[in-house]
This record gives structure tokens, C-alpha cells and sequence, in this order.
């Protein structure tokens, strides 16, 4: 007759990651940021190149450059692309890659204030990995007083010395009509990354904000 009083917790999940919050894939969150994956057969031209930029190669090539393209080289599509060319040269991107990114568009991120604003900021972090202990409730009310291991991986975040900004870009296809019903399937993702940078760093997360390229609209997250 004897009931283990934690049985949630042995059927809930040691870690988790940010991206689960949104309900994603294991497979497709561990992609996100992964390389693409080199044919050691050859084949056909692939016909996902073609129409890459509808499918995740867009979004991994967005954001490698977005991880090592020097901001405040920006200036203007023609200096996207540059740099562009430069992550190919010097092996941070495949040449395939560099096909996929939509310069205009990184142009036109760098337009907006707050691009300008990361143009010329001294204390940016990239892809910034974090791995820490949160309550479990967030994954399960059962599981109150239990903790579980949370890693995510923050596109970008500027550290000042009264907050933190976090930006978190999408490639998502997007219009007016569905814009706040993404921004909305995103928030738990981004709200898991606010409090995570909020306690590594003791400071509070003055903005979350969701940058949707596509379309050219940040969303602020509260």
C-alpha cells in the first residue's frame, strides 16, 4: 500500500531547455544553432537550397552571421554583404550559407535604433550559453520544491550597468495578422532567457525583445 510521495518527479526531466518552453521538437531545438551538416555522398542539388530561406537553413545561416559579423562594420546592405564574404574566407560560414542570408535585411535590423544602439555598445554577448537551476513548477505544478537544470543559449544581449537588453531574432514568415500569435508562441522561450540573465548577472532585464527579420518588427516581451 505504500506511495512514493515524489512520484512526479520521477517521471519529469532532469533538464530542460529554453526552447521546450514553446513545445519544440528535441530534434529541431538541437539544430537551431548547429552547422549545417556536410554530404559525404554526392547527390543532385538538393532542392531545399533553392528555397532555403522558407525553411530552418535560412534561419541557422541568420544567425551564424549574426554571431560573427562585426556590428559596427554594418553600415549598410553593401557592407553586409562584405562581411558577409569575410565569414566565408575565413571559415565561420560555408560558402552554401552565405547564399541562404538575406543582407538587406541584417541592413535594415541595423537601421533601427536599437541595432545602432548594439552598433556601438561596449559590453555585447553573442549566443550566449547558460546552464542553471530553476524551480520545477515551471515545468510541472506537481513537481513544487523540486529544481530542474535549465540551458538555453541567448542570440543577444547588451549588459549595462542598470540592466540587461536581450534581443532573440527570429526568421520566421510572418505578417500583421499573426505577428502577436508568434510573438506570443515565443514568450515563454524569452521570458525563460529574462529570468535566467536576470539571476547570473544580478541585474534586471530592462527589455525582451523578439526581432522578426522577415518582416522587420521588434516585439517586446513582458
Amino acid at each position: 500500500s505504500f506511495q512514493y510521495p515524489y512520484d512526479a518527479a520521477t517521471q519529469a526531466p532532469a533538464k530542460q531547455t529554453a526552447t521546450q518552453r514553446k513545445g519544440r521538437n528535441k530534434d529541431e531545438e538541437a539544430s537551431e544553432h548547429a552547422p549545417l551538416a556536410r554530404r559525404k555522398t554526392s547527390w543532385r542539388r538538393p532542392s531545399f537550397v533553392a528555397s532555403a530561406k522558407d525553411g530552418a537553413s535560412f534561419g541557422t545561416a541568420t544567425h551564424a552571421v549574426m554571431q560573427y559579423i562585426r556590428y559596427d562594420h554594418c553600415i549598410d546592405a553593401e557592407s553586409v554583404e562584405q562581411e558577409v564574404h569575410r565569414l566565408i574566407s575565413e571559415n565561420y560560414i560555408s560558402a552554401e550559407q552565405g547564399t541562404m542570408v538575406d543582407c538587406r535585411q541584417i541592413a535594415d535590423f541595423f537601421h533601427t535604433e536599437m541595432g545602432q544602439m548594439l552598433r556601438n555598445h561596449p559590453n555585447v554577448l553573442r549566443e550566449f550559453k547558460f546552464s542553471i537551476l530553476e524551480d520545477a513548477t515551471y515545468y510541472d505544478p506537481a513537481l513544487a520544491g523540486e529544481e530542474i537544470f535549465l540551458q538555453g543559449v541567448v542570440d543577444c544581449a547588451m549588459i549595462d550597468d542598470d540592466g540587461i537588453i536581450i534581443i532573440d531574432f527570429k526568421t520566421d514568415y510572418v505578417t500583421s495578422e499573426t505577428l502577436h500569435e508568434k510573438a506570443e508562441y515565443y514568450r515563454p522561450q524569452v521570458m525563460a532567457y529574462a529570468d535566467a540573465m536576470g539571476r547570473i548577472y544580478q541585474l534586471p532585464v530592462k527589455q525582451s525583445l523578439l526581432y522578426f527579420f522577415r518582416m522587420g518588427q521588434f516585439v517586446e516581451i513582458k
